[in-house]
């Protein structure tokens, strides 16, 4: 199959992203991109009325955290307790832990951390949420949860027909507040198109708000209705009755969000630069960025898979294609019409990640610019922040 060429504006005075310092293979981050990205996401969430907490496991960076909040979110939603205490320390007031936490030794960390920050905590059963909240009542403290909700994905999550039944028992155990319910929409990621994904993203946010009725009606208060996908965001924070989004990939953007419409390479705030480390025939090529570097994902949507191949989408080389990875090499062929495009060893390319959470999950340092130059270098949290 051809493969589109797709240009994209470098600064006319400043280097093009692969001719940056960085060593390969490597994470850049343009900051003006960046914060025009929040910017946008956060004036859609003032204008719905409703809370923007972004998912900051995309990224896992400290800077990246406090500048999501002073440009306008509400808080951070997280998917482990150990990124909930990293982003405390770092000075971020507010923090919801997306992913259900079970047992003593995380209830005892989550009572430590909820006297410095304004906590909630996720679960999907009273099982679970009975394991923590004996620790807080012990401690004559509440903890504040939010039920998960089985939208579709099949992961975690209570399905809607038991909702009511869950949260009842849920908001009845000592040391328990429910406080909400919340779900990732992540079946909105198979949408065809931009009006597929709108339908999506709309049946997803009523279809949590008539579950929150749902369990309004046995009695529970149940303030929060929280949906998750940068997919889906813009759509479902318009819903009547939705109160919080929580997207993540909405920062940076990437070939998923491309792919889906909701952004372009200008808005596309990351690019992961590699060199070029062989050239054994004209249609073959490696790079030095591999799986550990760029995941194996494509797409999501099976339906994009043909205006956007591979593994990656190769900025500054198309008609190049990442057919396959190993762990440190990126395998390229020629997919363009013609002749292929040279590829000497040592070119470096500027590669937009599929899924850029995979990017930073593996690189875990970004080197930051502004108009054209290196700036900073920002660093993930370590491994205790997995916990």
């Amino acid at each position: 199959m051809a493969a589109t060429a797709i240009s994209i504006a470098h600064d006319a005075e400043g280097p093009s992203w692969a001719d940056l310092p960085v060593s390969t293979p490597g994470l850049v981050l343009d900051l003006a991109v960046l914060d025009g990205n929040l910017d946008e996401m956060a004036a859609i969430a003032r204008s719905a009325k409703v809370e923007l907490f972004p998912h900051a496991k995309t990224h896992r960076m400290a800077e990246i955290g406090l500048r999501q909040v002073a440009h306008g979110a509400d808080g951070l939603c997280v998917a482990k307790l150990g990124e909930a205490e990293a982003f405390a320390a770092a000075g971020v007031k507010r923090l919801f832990v997306a992913n259900p936490i079970v047992g003593a030794d995380k209830a005892e960390r989550a009572l430590a951390l909820s006297r410095h920050v304004d906590l909630t905590l996720a679960t999907d059963s009273e099982a679970a949420a009975a394991s923590i909240g004996a620790v807080f009542a012990a401690a004559g403290a509440t903890a504040r949860m939010m039920l998960a909700i089985d939208s579709g994905l099949g992961r975690e999550g209570v399905a809607a027909d038991q909702a009511a039944a869950v949260a009842a028992a849920v908001h009845a155990l000592p040391g328990v507040e429910l406080v909400g319910i919340y779900t990732h929409e992540g079946t909105t990621y198979g949408a065809k198109d931009h009006p597929d994904l709108a339908s999506r993203a709309k049946a997803a946010g009523a279809f949590m708000v008539g579950v929150a009725e749902t369990i309004r009606g046995r009695g529970v208060p149940l303030p929060i209705v929280s949906l998750g996908a940068s997919a889906s965001a813009r759509e479902v924070a318009h819903v009547p009755g939705v109160t919080q989004i929580r997207p993540g990939i909405y920062a940076f953007n990437d070939v998923g969000q491309i792919a889906l419409g909701n952004a372009s390479l200008e808005t596309t705030a990351i690019r992961v630069i590699a060199t070029v480390v062989s050239h054994p025939d004209p249609e073959r090529a490696c790079i030095d960025a591999g799986s550990k570097s760029l995941s194996t994902d494509l797409v999501p949507a099976s339906a994009h898979r043909d205006a956007f191949p591979g593994m990656g989408l190769i900025v500054n080389a198309p008609g190049w294609v990442i057919e396959r990875m190993s762990e440190e090499h990126g395998w390229l062929r020629w997919h363009g019409q013609g002749a292929p495009m040279p590829l000497p060893v040592g070119t470096r390319l500027e590669i937009v990640p599929n899924h850029v959470c995979m990017a930073f999950a593996m690189l875990r340092r970004a080197s930051v610019v502004e108009n054209g130059q290196v700036v900073a270098h920002w660093d993930g949290f370590g491994p205790g922040a997995s916990e």
